[in-house]
Order: structure tokens, then sequence, then C-alpha cells
């Protein structure tokens, strides 16, 4: 180290080597933190995306079942699926995107109660 050296501190008295290895290690960091990131909201999307989908799919088969037994031969199948259709009308567990058959249910097999 020079005497003309000794006012300045920090990088400038470091050799260049050093200087680049820092600032290529700081853009790795940064790199890696921004990967890091996106990876990590990526898989909240698809988690998200997964979970609406099983929702669409659970709805579906209970919905399924409910059409079966409303078109069923017998009255008390019948009966049952009424009661089921109406049930799940009136939890209003419908996923989004599904408005249309929860209406179609509605509207046709669910019998009005009229007092």
């Amino acid at each position: 180290m020079c005497i003309r050296d000794r006012g300045r501190g920090g990088l400038a008295t470091w050799p260049p080597a050093a200087v680049a290895t820092v600032v290529a290690a700081l853009g790795t960091t940064a790199f890696t933190l921004l990967v890091a990131f996106v990876g990590g909201l990526w898989a909240v999307i698809r988690w998200r995306r997964d979970v609406a989908r099983e929702q669409r799919d659970r709805y579906w088969a209970r919905l399924t079942v409910v059409f079966d037994l409303i078109t069923a031969a017998e009255v008390g199948r019948r009966e049952i699926g009424r009661n089921l259709a109406q049930a799940m009308y009136d939890m209003q567990k419908v996923p989004a995107g599904e408005e249309p058959a929860a209406r179609v249910l509605a509207e046709l097999f669910i019998e009005k109660r009229r007092p």
C-alpha cells in the first residue's frame, strides 16, 4: 500500500479481481433471489389453480350423483335426489364458473315449497 492510498478506503484499495468477484457474487445472489421469488409465486399460483380444479371436480361428482338420483325410476330415490339438490342449493357451495349448473339444478329439479 502506498502512502498516497492511506486516505482512501473501501473498494479503492482492493485489487480489481477482488472487486469483480464481489460484484459477480452480489449479481448472482440478486439473480438467485429473483428466481426464488418467481418460483415461489409460480408455485402458489399453480397450487391455487389445483385447489380450484379439485373443488370443481368434487362439485361435479356430487352434482352427478344428485342428477342420477333425481332421474331414477323409483320414487324414493327421486325424493332423496330432490332433497339433496335442495341441500346443495341452500349451502351455496358452488365453485366459480359453475353457476349455470346450479341454476339448472334450482330451476328444473328443486320443487318450490309453497306455504
